[in-house]
């Protein structure tokens, strides 16, 4: 019965962190798979994957990204929350709007720079192994992307939000 009175946004953005969480997982069981096959070729047949370096580069950087995006979804990615500590907490949620909508700004920009990266480096003919290198690099423009989306839901969770909206109202009465 909950379930179904949950809100489309918090489901989409819990939809979209299971992905990332999955996609995390993935790539964890990549990277200790390499590992254990690094191991393997190395002392069983004197031999070596020479891509492998560039390879964990990449999936770290993945790795970090997704994981922001996945900070961003449960809201815990960094906040500085000093003014949260000295205004009144009727006024707290319009600083977290404003605070929100510049971190979009923010992060938009990032994405935008991040595409104009993404477009540079699929000039270069470099490879990880037969993967261009450029598609390990599609993270960081998505990335922001992912974080933008999230950023989005939760301003749109937190106006929908009918307990705190009756809350902010009783507390503009007192």
């Amino acid at each position: 019965m909950e379930s179904s009175h949950k809100n489309s946004f918090q489901r989409i953005n819990s939809y979209l962190g299971k992905i990332e969480n999955g996609l995390l997982c993935v790539i964890i069981a990549t990277m200790i798979g390499l590992a254990v096959l690094e191991i393997v070729l190395r002392y069983g047949f004197k031999t070596s994957l020479l891509w492998k370096h560039l390879l964990l580069q990449n999936l770290t950087l993945w790795m970090c990204f997704l994981g922001a995006a996945l900070a961003s979804s449960e809201r815990r990615h960094i906040s500085i929350d000093a003014l949260n500590r000295i205004l009144p907490t009727n006024v707290t949620r319009y600083t977290s709007y404003i605070i929100d909508v510049l971190s979009l700004i923010v992060i938009g920009i990032l994405a935008y720079f991040g595409f104009e990266f993404l477009m540079e480096q699929q000039k270069s003919p470099a490879t990880i192994g037969i993967i261009p290198m450029w598609w390990a690099k599609t993270i960081i423009p998505f990335g922001f992307v992912l974080m933008g989306i999230h950023l989005i839901l939760q301003i749109c969770i937190n106006l929908t939000d009918k307990e705190q909206l009756k809350e902010d109202v009783e507390g503009d009465q007192e």
